[in-house]
């Protein structure tokens, strides 16, 4: 029996739209007629050798001018002048060269046909689908939806095929693989559901109600900074606020103590008496304090006198109108009440319509509101998951999708090595953090061993290393270089194969090898799992297989855009729980946690007792608060770890390496290899998926401009030679990435969906390769004929977000 199981409540991640969009695209007959061509090409090149040492004997049996003839044709490569040899070399020769031209015009032929009929397709599904999705796409692009349907004109005629039109028709593509191919959890264009594992042995349901049953709109977390700045230039709410202590400082005696600064301002005493009413809950028109006195305290950094957003707070526009309305009734309330609730109504209009030209009216009347408050359209971000929309949707659907306990057992008892991996790796990526933590901590001013968490934050921030940042993920992420380049080591004389199956040995490497503290809390990971079947038939049959598509953080389940909707939060506390091992954690402040509302992470809400908010921002006050001011960082002589405890109290308040941030320095989990890694597998589960590295270089020469079919015989050229399926997944590599300045989590460490047997997506990966110079290859698995998530309008690709938990 496995010391794993799969917790019994699971997130289900569906595609926004059919696979079979997709299939429509597809120029076969091209590819087929390519192959041939390939086929015929290698047999004149081998009959021109023959004719060539042929051609320097004296037996050829040529006329001098046949002789020479032949000579140019052999030169120059082309058909060579017919003779009646019947049975020589020069007849073979003359022959192939023929079959060669008869393939060359059946491509031709092909692709005259098959490119229109596939652009054709493209423009049909893209005005079925796109249009609800593309509201939510890059201004620019939401431009171009009025000219989608007139791509092909009155009479049905596409239009000439130019750079602009190529250029939108691959923007109309990446949108429609990106809602058929991808899991993204995005608006209606990937709905989550909720599952449950059941022990009946027989117990198997896929599937869910057609359509979206649930919707929830609200303001993006930006647009509630921009009114928060607004609101704050007008000095007259002033009054109305309740300043609070500059968290990151304490009062001592009759004077504050700015820990980050290690500065200390003196008042009298009347002032630092007064100051104690100063709790963030009184406002000041009744704190007796002279207003200019509580602005100059401002400026010297010892209150926080303003409208502030709260912290991890996916519904942030909201709070912060909860916080106004709560002001003096009187015309400073009245004023922003009345500019604020028309923008804050946009959500609940939006949520109550699908017509697509009243949502675009709404997010434009909400883009207009904002500029209104003094926004200013910065350019676009390449940040990964970056909301450039002020309004957001998360939608769901209803079904009662069940999966038998024995078919996740089967799961858990033969990716055991695996998740072993995993733990391994994060209890030595851990001890890395630690060390390169501890030499930070050493190098900063301390008492009895111990500094204030603010002042520890400022030093790690001059030193490069902001751990509100990239500073404990950069501490990751070098550590688990160390783990991959001892795997790649330990397989490189098993590299060759399509398929390596993994021993329990291969996968224990980090804890024989590396010399490490083990420990088990926040250790185990969440699964996004993938069931590759023909049918639900079949897999009650038992033909289907495992395919474990990334591991996470179990933090990815707190995401807001999953956990709004889930059905039994107690349930999925409890699975949360038992991971913890009963240790506490603690938010700092690390920027990602709430990037965005749909990334938000509702870490409070579903693991409140555990849970410690110690960042500077304001708190939702039904959460455990430390202020910053009020911890010590420390080194844990027992464990080596760097950790946070109260002051006074000495309560442990949680560690920055055993938690839950440090897992995004190795995320994804993945082990690349130039120029191939073999299909990794656990027992019957595909714990990695087969994957090649493929260069600019290695296209070769060639006109690709245009419609061009040396980019089609470049491409099945080079599908031949690696062996490649005909459904991939691409991304640049990693070292491309690094060269382009891009970061880990930039934009194109999506993977793009691609059909090899499809014209228009050739010229998407031609274009990738050419952007970053180096592309990751990944099989498409399961394939499209084991995506087993069957609907009325046709085959979707689906995911199990899980938990795997200790049994």
């Amino acid at each position: 029996m496995s010391n794993y199981r799969v917790a019994p409540l699971f997130l289900i991640r569906t595609a926004g739209g059919p696979f079979d969009h997709l299939g429509k695209l597809s120029t076969s007959g091209t590819a087929a007629a390519t192959r041939t061509l390939l086929v015929r090409q290698r047999e004149f090149e081998k009959s021109k050798v023959a004719v060539e040492l042929l051609l320097r004997t004296r037996g050829h049996g040529l006329s001098e001018e046949l002789l020479r003839a032949w000579r140019k044709a052999i030169r120059s490569g082309a058909m060579p002048p017919a003779t009646d040899l019947a049975t020589s070399a020069f007849a073979i020769c003359w022959g192939c060269a023929q079959e060669q031209a008869i393939a060359e015009s059946a491509l031709k032929q092909a692709m005259q046909e098959e490119i229109s009929l596939s652009r054709a397709a493209l423009l049909d599904s893209s005005r079925g689908l796109l249009p609800p999705y593309l509201l939510f796409g890059a201004a620019e692009f939401r431009e171009r939806l009025d000219e989608v349907s007139n791509f092909a004109g009155e009479t049905g005629v596409l239009a000439p095929r130019n750079a602009r039109t190529r250029d939108r028709e691959r923007h109309l593509l990446l949108y429609l693989q990106r809602i058929c191919a991808k899991n993204d959890t995005f608006s209606q264009f990937g709905p989550s559901a909720w599952g449950r594992i059941h022990a009946e042995e027989t117990a198997l349901k896929l599937g869910a109600e057609a359509g979206v049953t649930r919707r929830d709109a609200f303001l993006e977390r930006w647009t509630a900074y921009t009114a928060v700045a607004a609101v704050n230039r007008d000095s007259e709410i002033r009054a109305e606020l309740a300043p609070r202590f500059n968290p990151n400082g304490r009062l001592e005696g009759n004077a504050f103590f700015l820990c980050d600064t290690n500065e200390r301002i003196l008042f009298d005493v009347e002032t630092a008496q007064a100051l104690q009413s100063c709790d963030g809950r009184t406002p000041a028109h009744t704190l007796g304090i002279d207003l200019e006195r509580l602005d100059q305290l401002a400026r010297q950094n010892v209150i926080r006198w303003q409208l502030e957003v709260s912290a991890l707070e996916p519904y942030a526009f909201t709070a912060m109108m909860a916080q106004i309305d709560t002001w003096r009734p009187g015309p400073v309330r009245t004023r922003w009440l009345d500019l604020l609730s028309p923008l804050a109504a946009l959500p609940g209009r939006f949520v109550q319509t699908t017509d697509v030209a009243q949502r675009i009216a709404l997010m434009s009347e909400a883009r207009q509101r904002l500029r209104d408050l003094g926004f200013e359209q910065k350019t676009s971000q390449r940040f990964l998951y970056a909301a450039g929309n002020p309004i957001a949707e998360e939608c769901s659907r209803a079904g009662n999708i069940i999966i038998n306990e024995k078919m996740t057992g089967l799961f858990v008892r033969d990716a055991e090595p695996w998740i072993d991996l995993w733990r391994d790796t994060y209890a030595f990526v851990a001890s890395r953090v630690s060390i390169g933590l501890r030499g930070l901590l050493e190098s900063v001013p301390a008492q009895n061993g111990c500094v204030s968490l603010p002042a520890f934050l400022r030093h790690c921030a001059i030193s490069q290393m902001p751990l509100e940042g990239h500073g404990v993920v950069a501490f990751a992420h070098a550590a688990f270089q160390e783990v991959k380049s001892a795997f790649r080591k330990r397989i490189e004389n098993r590299a060759d194969i399509a398929e390596l199956e993994l021993t329990t040995d291969d996968c224990h490497f980090v804890r024989r090898d590396f010399d490490y503290p083990k420990f088990d809390d926040y250790t185990y990971p969440s699964a996004d799992l993938q069931i590759s079947a023909r049918s639900t038939d079949a897999i009650i049959a038992g033909e289907y297989q495992w395919i474990l598509a990334e591991f996470h953080p179990p933090l990815a389940v707190l995401h807001h855009c999953f956990f709004w909707d889930c059905p039994d939060r107690p349930a999925l506390s409890a699975a949360l729980s038992s991971t913890t091992l009963g240790r506490s954690n603690f938010h700092f402040g690390f920027f990602a946690a709430d990037f965005t509302a749909h990334t938000t992470v509702r870490l409070f809400d579903a693991l409140p007792e555990h849970s410690n908010f110690v960042a500077p921002q304001r708190a939702n006050p039904n959460w455990k608060t430390v202020a910053p001011a009020e911890t010590e960082v420390y080194l844990d002589e027992r464990s080596g770890d760097v950790c946070l405890r109260a002051r006074g109290s000495h309560e442990h308040l949680g560690s920055f390496a055993r938690a839950w941030l440090i897992p995004l320095g190795f995320h994804p989990f993945h082990f690349g290899r130039a120029p191939h890694m073999p299909r990794l597998r656990c027992g019957s589960v595909v714990v990695q998926r087969r994957s090649w590295t493929v260069t600019g270089a290695e296209i070769g020469p060639g006109n690709f401009t245009g419609v061009s079919r040396d980019l089609v015989r470049a491409i099945e050229k080079l599908r031949a030679e690696k062996g490649w399926p005909r459904h991939i997944y691409i991304r640049p590599t990693e070292q491309a990435l690094r060269r382009s300045g891009a970061e880990g989590r930039d934009k194109d460490t999506k993977p793009v969906y691609v059909d090899l047997e499809s014209y228009l997506f050739l010229e998407i990966f031609h274009r990738w390769l050419s952007k970053s110079g180096e592309l990751e290859v990944t099989e498409m698995l399961p394939d499209p004929d084991h995506l087993c998530w069957h609907e009325p309008d046709g085959r979707r690709t689906f995911e199990l977000r899980t938990l795997i938990v200790p049994r």
